[in-house]
């Protein structure tokens, strides 16, 4: 009986090296150029080809408010649960950079987590004013900021106690508003009504030369279910509020939108 030889299969040396960007990425979920080329060996120039065509396959994406590199949201096959946030960062990441290129001035959109709303991505980075590059991870109060407003006015009844009891509970100073329920749930009303919330003038600044900033913003919703909210800021002083709402609120809440509708599909699929 004659043995039969098989023909000799090649590996594609492209096909492994992008893998193994892959597994950097897994590894290390948001990861720089100079991470990857430590972590992998590769060059940079060969790093973002690889990238690239990684970004146009929809298995990658940079983010805009740090320019580190993480695995798709879509990508499920490399065994890790990303979950709803990483989802929603990777949604809003081309919402919010077209959004800040139509107004100018930036916006951030961030989740409830642990008592605080959290960002997640943030157009600060594109924005040609000069504005505090809050990070990506950056916390905000709930009652103090905008998003935090915007959050609390538009979730569930059950959530929204249960949220405002947690903050009563805090010895942090920008939460003792919560104290005053009465207060609280008429402001809410007030932002439920209007359909957007502002920022507690002389919370946060603006720049190195702390500037008081100022800011509305929109919950990113579908029917009752609240994943974030979205502002958009600007300097204080430099536009009235009304103003802003007048010029720029439907722009807000498109955007808005737009994110809550890519999240919806996620979560259905």
């Amino acid at each position: 009986m004659t043995a039969i030889t098989l023909p000799q299969v090649k590996s594609i040396r492209a096909l492994a090296r992008g893998l193994d960007v892959l597994k950097a990425l897994q590894d290390r979920p948001a990861t720089s150029l100079q991470d990857l080329h430590g972590d992998t060996g590769l060059s940079k120039p060969t790093l973002l080809r690889i990238l690239k065509t990684l970004e146009e396959a929809g298995m990658v994406h940079r983010a805009i408010g740090d320019g580190r590199y993480r695995v798709s949201a879509r990508v499920r096959f490399l065994g890790r649960d990303l979950g709803v946030h990483d989802a929603i960062a990777e949604l809003a990441a081309p919402v919010l950079d077209r959004l800040c290129r139509h107004v100018l001035w930036p916006s951030d959109i961030a989740v409830y987590k642990d008592g605080a709303m959290e960002i997640l991505e943030t157009s600060r980075q594109q924005t040609p004013f000069l504005v505090n590059r809050a990070r990506m991870g950056y916390r905000v109060h709930m009652l103090m900021s905008a998003m935090g407003r915007a959050y609390l006015a538009f979730c569930t009844e059950d959530e929204r106690t249960a949220i405002l009891g947690r903050l009563q509970r805090s010895d942090d100073p920008y939460d003792r508003k919560a104290r005053n329920r009465p207060a609280v749930q008429t402001m809410l009303g007030e932002d439920r009504a209007r359909g957007y919330a502002t920022r507690e003038p002389g919370y946060g600044y603006w720049g190195t030369d702390r500037s008081q900033a100022a800011a509305i913003a929109v919950p990113v919703r579908r029917g009752n279910r609240v994943f974030a909210s979205i502002n958009l800021c600007w300097v204080a002083g430099a536009v009235p509020t009304d103003e802003m709402v007048r010029l720029h609120l439907a722009d807000l809440q498109q955007a808005a939108d737009e994110i809550a509708r890519g999240v919806a599909d996620e979560d259905a699929a």
